[in-house]
C-alpha cells in the first residue's frame, strides 16, 4: 500500500503581526514557561516527534517526574499544541527495560537523552545507555527499541547501535568515551547518520545499516573532547545544521548555563562551520550563539530538539532550570521543559530573535487549523471534506487513516492566502490546488524510493510552491519539488489519488506563519570612562589592591600575572580558595568593561583549567568569572559562576569562543530594576573589532561586586604568564 501523510497550511498568520516581544493581544492564545509543569516537572533532554493520531509527543530522560517519584524509565508526555501536556507513561517497565551489558541485577542502569525517529513503517527511540557497577562506569552506549505507535509497546532490539568505546585525552593516556546523547539524520540517497557524544571524548558521526539497528563504517570525529554534547541535525536549505549544547553548567543548579550553539556544512560528515567559518572541531573554535542564559529565571537552556506548530514556524523544545527553585528533591536537577519560537534570520537559527527563552505570556504556537483531520473516528470522510466516494477510513497500530479507491478530494471549502503541505506521496498520489479550472499537482520526483509514511511539508508564497519530503518532519529532507500556482482568486485544496491504494493522514488547513527577519540588535557602548581607565603604563594606583598576597607586577604597558598553582573554584571533594585576585571597585550605574588578555598556551596540553581574565568578585564563594582557558587540548573562554547554596556552593561554566592566545574580553553590567541583581553579559573577540555576544550570569541584589583580574588553575609544573594589555570602561546606550 502507497500511503500519503498530508498537512495543508494555508492563510495569513495574525500573530506575525504582533510584536516580537510585548503586549499579546487578548485574543492571541499565550502560553508561559515551562510548558509541562503539570505532566512532569522533571522532563530533561526532550526529543519531540508529531504523531499521526494528532499529537506531539515528547521523550526525557530517565529521572523522577516530582519529588518523591520513582526512578523512570524514559518518561513520554503529549499534547495537542505543544503548551499544554499530559502524561502517557514510561518507554520500559522493569520487565521490557534492557539487559544485554552482562552486569547483572547488581548494576544500576539508567537511560539518558532520547531521539525519537520514524522510518521503515515504525517509531524508533534511539536513547543513550548507561550501566555503573560499583566505581566501574565505562560502560556507555547507544541502545534502539521500536514501537508501532508513539506511545509504545517498546521493544528494545537487545543490542546496542554503537557501544563502548576509548579515546586518547592526553598524549598516550587513554579513557573511555562517553557514549551519549543519540541524534539521527537521513539524507536524500537514503542514508542514515548517527550523531553521539559529549564530555569525555567528543560528538562523533557514523553511518547507520539500512534498518537503522547497527552502526556501520568509520566514525568522524566532529568536535573536540571537552567541548559540546547533545548533537541535533536538521537540514535547511542545502545545509546541515548541528545544533550542540556547551559542556559546562548542565546540572549545576543556579550556576548552570549549557547555552546552544549551532554551526553548519554542504555533507552531514562536516566539517561543522560557525557563522563566522570557524569549525567547532578546531581547538580554539566555537559555534554561533542560537540561546543562551539571557539573565532572567532560566538557566541550563540546552538539550534542544526541533519541531513545527501546524502553521510552519518552527520551535526550539529544551529543557531549563529555574534558578530560584533549581532542584525537585536534594540536589537532583530539576530540568523543566520549555519552548522558544525558532527564527532564522540571514541563514542562521536564533531562539525568539535572539532573546532566548523568555517567561511569558507570550504568542503560542498555532495549534488551530480550518481542517484538522488525523481521520481517528467513523467510516468516511466527514462534513469537511466534499464528495467522499471512493474514499474510506482504516485503522492500524498508529492510528486511523484515509485510503482512497483513487481520484480526488477537495475540502469542503474555499480558502485564500498562502499554503504550506507537509505528508508522504508518492506515485500518482498527492494534493491539488486548484483555482478556478486551473490546477497544480504535486508528487515525488522520480524514482524517489524511500518506503512507508512520509511527511510532505509545502508552502506557497504568492505564486510559488515549495515541497519538501521528510521521514517525520525532524529536519531530514529527502527530496525537495518545486511548481508554480496558476491564475488569481480563491484556492481550493484537495487529495488526489490516480490509482487504488494510496493513504492521507493528519491533514490540516491553517494559516501560515509569517517568518520573523530581524534579530535582537547587539549592545552598543556609550560615553568611555577614561578617568576610570588603567592601562598599566607604570605603577598601579590606589584604587587597586589585592585579595590574599600579591602575584602579578606591571612592566612595559603590561600587568603580567603569573598563573597560579591555586584555584577560586570548589572542585569538590577538594575546595581550594587560594588564587590571588586584584581587585578595584566598579563604577556606579550600568557600565561596560573591555580588557585584552593573552594566555600563550600555544599548543600545549596543560594540567588542570588554567585561565585568566576578569573577576567579578563578591567573595571566594560568590562570583562571576570571565576568562580565558585551556582544558586539554581544548581553548575556550570560560563564562562561569559560584554562588552559595544551602550549606555549600554551587558553580558552573560555559565554554565560549572562538578563541585566540590574545583575547579581547567585554562584560556589560545592568541592574535589574525589579530585582535590584547585577546582570553581566559577556561577550568575545578574536580581534577587537568583531564581537560575540554569549548571554548573561547574574549575581543577587545587594552591594556591588568589585572588579578582578586573575589567573588561576594550572596543576601542571609548567610556567604559564598572563598578560593584561588595559582595563577600559564606558557607559551603555541602552
Amino acid at each position: 500500500m502507497t500511503r500519503v501523510r498530508v498537512v495543508l497550511v494555508v492563510g495569513a498568520l495574525l500573530l506575525a503581526l504582533l510584536p516580537n516581544a510585548g503586549v499579546v493581544a487578548a485574543e492571541q492564545p499565550v502560553y508561559t514557561n515551562p510548558v509541562a509543569d503539570e505532566a512532569s516537572p522533571n522532563f530533561a533532554d526532550p526529543s519531540i516527534i508529531r504523531g499521526r493520531d494528532g499529537y506531539w509527543y515528547a521523550y526525557a530522560t530517565a529521572d523522577p517526574k516530582q519529588a518523591g517519584d520513582t526512578y523512570r524509565l524514559m518518561k513520554i508526555i503529549r499534547s495537542r499544541d505543544l503548551t499544554t501536556w499530559e502524561y502517557v507513561g514510561d518507554v520500559f517497565t522493569p520487565q521490557t527495560e534492557p539487559r544485554y551489558d552482562g552486569y547483572g541485577d547488581a548494576a544500576r542502569r539508567m537511560y539518558w537523552a532520547p531521539d525519537i525517529e520514524y522510518f521503515g513503517g515504525r517509531y524508533v527511540l534511539y536513547y543513550s545507555y548507561v550501566v555503573n557497577v560499583g566505581t566501574d562506569t565505562h560502560w556507555r552506549a547507544i541502545g534502539v527499541a521500536t514501537a508501532p505507535h508513539p506511545a509504545g509497546p517498546w521493544t528494545d532490539s537487545g543490542a546496542y547501535v554503537t557501544g563502548p568505546e576509548t579515546y586518547e585525552p592526553r598524549p598516550g593516556q587513554t579513557a573511555w568515551r562517553n557514549v551519549i546523547d543519540p541524534d539521527i539524520i537521513a539524507t536524500a540517497n537514503g542514508d542514515r547518520y548517527l550523531y553521539y557524544g559529549s564530555v569525555n571524548g567528543g560528538v562523533r558521526v557514523v553511518k547507520l545499516s539500512p534498518d537503522g539497528l547497527t552502526a556501520v563504517g568509520e566514525r568522524t570525529q566532529l568536535t573536540p573532547s571537552d567541548r559540546y554534547e547533545a548533537a541535533d541535525l536538521v537540514f535547511r536549505d542545502g545545509y546541515y545544521y548541528l545544533f550542540l549544547s556547551v559542556i559546562g553548567g548542565c546540572c549545576n543548579g543556579a550556576a548552570s548555563a549549557y547555552p546552544v550553539h549551532v554551526a553548519r556544512s554542504k555533507s552531514p560528515r562536516g566539517p561543522f562551520l560557525s557563522r563566522d567559518g570557524v569549525s567547532v572541531l578546531d581547538q580554539k573554535g566555537g559555534g554561533t550563539p542560537v540561546q543562551v542564559p539571557n539573565g532572567n529565571r532560566w538557566v541550563s537552556v540546552g538539550h534542544t530538539s526541533v519541531t513545527a506548530d501546524l502553521a510552519g514556524q518552527q520551535w526550539l523544545v529544551s529543557h531549563a532550570i529555574d534558578r530560584y527553585r533549581p532542584y525537585y528533591q536534594g540536589t537532583a536537577n530539576n530540568r523543566q521543559l520549555v519552548i522558544s519560537r525558532l527564527d532564522w534570520i540571514r541563514g542562521w537559527p536564533t531562539a525568539n530573535a535572539g532573546r532566548g527563552i523568555q517567561d511569558g505570556p507570550l504568542p503560542a504556537p498555532v495549534a488551530d487549523a480550518w481542517i484538522a483531520d488525523s481521520f481517528e473516528s467513523g467510516t468516511s470522510p466527514g462534513e469537511q471534506w466534499a464528495d467522499g466516494a471512493g474514499w474510506t477510513l482504516s485503522r492500524e497500530p498508529a492510528g486511523g487513516f484515509l485510503e482512497s479507491l483513487g481520484g480526488t478530494l477537495f475540502a469542503n471549502r474555499r480558502v485564500e492566502g498562502d499554503v504550506r503541505l507537509r505528508g508522504m506521496v508518492r506515485g500518482a498520489a498527492g494534493f491539488v490546488l486548484e483555482r478556478g479550472h486551473r490546477s497544480v499537482r504535486v508528487a515525488l520526483p522520480p524514482r524517489f524510493a524511500n518506503e512507508g509514511w512520509h511527511q510532505l511539508d509545502v508552502r506557497i508564497r504568492g505564486r510559488q510552491v515549495t515541497a519538501e519530503v521528510s521521514d517525520a518532519g525532524l529536519g531530514d529532507v529527502l527530496a525537495t519539488v518545486n511548481a508554480t500556482l496558476p491564475g488569481d482568486g480563491p484556492l481550493r485544496v484537495g487529495l488526489s489519488a490516480k490509482a487504488p491504494g494510496a493513504a492521507f493522514d493528519d491533514v490540516t488547513v491553517a494559516r501560515l506563519f509569517q517568518p520573523v527577519t530581524h534579530q535582537e540588535p547587539d549592545p552598543r557602548l556609550g560615553r568611555p570612562l577614561r578617568e576610570l581607565d588603567e592601562e598599566f603604563k607604570g605603577a598601579l594606583g590606589p584604587r587597586w589592591s589585592w585579595q590574599r598576597t600579591p602575584a602579578a607586577t606591571v612592566a612595559n604597558g603590561q600587568l603580567r600575572f603569573a598563573v597560579q598553582r591555586a584555584d577560586l573554584v570548589d572542585r569538590r571533594p577538594n575546595p581550594d580558595d587560594s588564587a590571588s585576585v586584584l581587585l578595584t571597585d566598579a563604577p556606579a550605574g550600568d557600565w561596560a568593561l573591555e580588557t585584552k588578555v593573552t594566555v600563550p598556551f600555544g599548543d600545549s596540553v596543560p594540567l588542570g583549567w588554567p585561565q585568566a581574565g576578569v573577576v567579578m568578585y563578591g567573595n571566594d564563594d560568590h562570583y562571576v568569572n570571565f576568562t580565558y582557558a585551556a582544558h586539554n587540548h581544548s581553548r575556550l573562554v570560560d563564562f562561569g559562576t559560584e554562588l552559595p547554596w544551602g550549606t555549600g556552593v554551587v558553580s558552573g561554566g560555559a565554554q565560549v569562543g572562538p578563541t585566540a592566545d590574545t583575547m579581547w574580553l567585554r562584560l556589560l553590567h545592568t541592574v535589574d530594576d525589579a530585582t535590584g541583581e547585577h546582570r553581566y553579559r559577556a561577550a568575545t573577540s578574536t580581534n577587537g573589532r568583531h564581537w560575540i555576544w554569549h548571554g548573561a550570569r547574574v549575581l543577587p541584589a545587594g552591594a556591588t561586586p568589585r572588579i578582578g583580574l586573575a589567573a588561576y588553575g594550572i596543576e601542571s609544573a609548567d610556567e604559564l604568564t598572563a598578560s593584561f594589555e588595559y582595563v577600559r570602561f564606558s557607559r551603555l546606550n541602552l
